[in-house]
Order: structure tokens, then sequence, then C-alpha cells
């Protein structure tokens, strides 16, 4: 979860490096990296309930300015804030002449301000910064410093107490200025959604569309479904994706499954056996997800579940809205296309 989405998968994408090793388990500068982010996430989650779901992102076990991987640079392209920890280390690295690119690939990023901030936490010559890291004139972003003019090195670097205070301050300007960022991206986000809700909740010409979803082992019989409902002048829409191997890839589906169901009539979950595990799907996809789903699209999205199981569902759903139909029954097809109907002329009082 995020707290920008649907619109972002990670609302803060933390790039930095992890320094020289003092020894074969001691890294200070990722570790005072690391201790930094925990508690600026703990911060802005203490502010206010809305951030429950806030998500900064972080790769804890390898370098990534050394080692970047295709899935490093998709999870830049999906977060709503690059942070960066401004070292002699990290602009050393490949990865400082690139990552601008990959950030800015999504939404147009280029000329949208206030999307990259930077934290000093090494002293560095300001010569070697790229020019994405500067203003008009020139000049180096000033970022939010962790050190000062005296010390080239971090307040709190090691565990020390001096000028903890000045380390206390900056972080909460930090705080403050991430969480004023993204309620104006979550608002942002959200007239983007709304101003293009028109489209996706106006009647078009063609076919009334649904989205299909199935579990993995269910996929015949909701192919089985597909061909019924186009013979019924229903067209369904599928997204066709690898299954996930990590939060990421799970993360990445949902968008593409919201993105899709945007411009769909209704939502609809095929269940192909008594299998429990169903009731995952009603709770995520047909609950959770939904809702998100209809945020985006901003209005509802009618939800049924087709069920070939014979037996009741898993859990109860009667307060959510989703209706349930019986494949073994013979008049299904003509009370699927009756609710469609009546769905979408509710939807459009």
């Amino acid at each position: 979860m995020a707290f920008l989405q649907p619109h972002f998968e990670y609302d803060v994408f933390v790039s930095y490096s992890h320094g020289a090793r003092a020894s074969e388990t001691e890294t200070p500068l990722k570790d005072w990296t690391l201790e930094l982010i925990r508690r600026l996430e703990t911060d802005i989650r203490i502010v206010d309930s809305e951030f429950e779901s806030l998500h900064i992102w972080r790769d804890e076990k390898i370098d990534p300015t050394i080692h970047l991987t295709d899935e490093l640079r998709a999870k830049v392209k999906q977060a709503a804030i690059l942070l960066i920890v401004m070292s002699p280390p990290y602009l050393a690295s490949a990865w400082c002449k690139d990552e601008h690119e990959w950030f800015r690939e999504q939404e147009d990023r280029s000329r949208e301000q206030g999307r990259i901030f930077v934290l000093r936490a090494i002293r560095t010559t300001e010569g070697d910064w790229p020019d994405f890291l500067r203003d008009q004139r020139g000049s180096t972003l000033p970022g939010f410093p962790f050190h000062d003019a005296k010390d080239p090195m971090p307040f709190g670097w090691r565990g020390s107490r001096e000028k903890y205070e000045d380390y206390v301050r900056q972080l909460g300007q930090l705080r403050t200025a991430l969480i004023t960022r993204l309620r104006e991206l979550g608002a942002i986000a959200d007239r983007r959604s709304k101003s293009n809700a028109v489209v996706h909740t106006a009647p078009a010409p063609g076919p009334r569309r649904i989205y299909l979803h199935a579990r993995a082992e269910h996929v015949p019989v909701r192919d089985e479904v597909k061909n019924i409902l186009r013979a019924d002048g229903i067209e369904p829409l599928t997204s066709v994706i690898d299954p996930g191997r990590d939060l990421a890839d799970f993360t990445r589906e949902s968008r593409i499954r919201i993105e899709t169901a945007m411009r769909c009539d209704a939502l609809a979950l095929v269940r192909g056996d008594g299998d429990p595990r169903f009731a995952g799907d009603l709770i995520d996809i047909g609950m959770k997800e939904r809702e998100r789903m209809q945020i985006a699209r901003g209005a509802k999205l009618p939800c049924a579940v087709l069920d070939r199981s014979g037996g009741p569902l898993p859990i109860d759903v009667s307060g959510y809205d989703i209706e349930r139909f019986d494949l073994a029954g013979d008049d299904w097809r003509g009370k699927f296309r009756g609710w469609l109907e009546s769905s979408q002329r509710a939807a459009a009082l």
C-alpha cells in the first residue's frame, strides 16, 4: 500500500549510497541513513491517521547506487517523490547519472516542481552535482542540511548526541515538507482522476464492458465465461500479467487492474471451485481494491461473483453491494444482463 495509491505505487523512493564498510557488519553511512528514514516514516505516520499506508521505499540489502537492476528502475518510475541522500559516494556512483531520466519518464515529471528532495548528509563538492539538481541559475538545490559548516559529517554520526537538537530540527523540517508535498500530489492526482471520470463513466458506443478477474487456476473457467458474455453482447476485459514474485509485482498487478477497471461498467470475480482462498479475492479485490477503483474513476463500480462452486460465498458480503450469480443455474445469463443494465441505470442517476 501507499498513501498515494492508486496513483503511485510508492510515495517516496530513497536513493542513497551505502558508503564504505567499517567492518564486515558495519556500514556507517547506510546505518545512519536507514535510521533517519525509519524515524521520518514513524513521525509522518504519527501526524495523522491518513498516513497509515505511507510507503517510503529503501533497499536495505543491496546498494542501489552500485548494483542497479531492472526492478529498481521500475520502482523509481513508480514513485511519487525521489529522496536523494547526498554524499561523496553517491556522486561517484553511476546511478546518479541516470536516475533522473528514469524518474521523469513517468507522468512527465520534468515539468513538475518539488518532486525531488535532497538530504545533505555529508559535505560534497557542489561542482560535482549533476545539472538536474540545480536551479535555473545553476545553483545546487538547498535541500535539507544534516551537517554544518564546521563538520562535514552528519548530525548524529555513529550515534553521537552532539548537535542532536540540530538533527531533530532538520528531521522536523523534512517531515513537514514531505507531508505538505504528499498532500499536494494527492490533491492534484484526485483532480486529474475526477476530470477524467467523465471519459470513464460516460456510456461508450459498442458493447458494455466488464473487468473479469480469476485466480490463475480458474483461468479456464474465466475463458468459458468470456465466450458466453461475448455471445450476449458484453465485452470482458482482463489484464495479462505474470504471476507475482514479490510485493512489488503484486502492487504492479493491482495498478494494472485498477487502470483496466476504470474503462469498464462493472467488476466480476470468477469462482471456479470451493477453494477457501477465494475469500482473499473477495476482500482484496472485491472490497479494498474496488474502493480504490471507484475513487480513481469517480463513480461507483458494480461488483458480481460468477460462481461455479455450487456453494455459498466464504464470507458475508451483504454490506458491500456484491451480487452472486450461480453459473450452474440455467437463467444466470439473463439475470446477469438484467443486473448489469439496472446497475448502469442506477449509476447514471
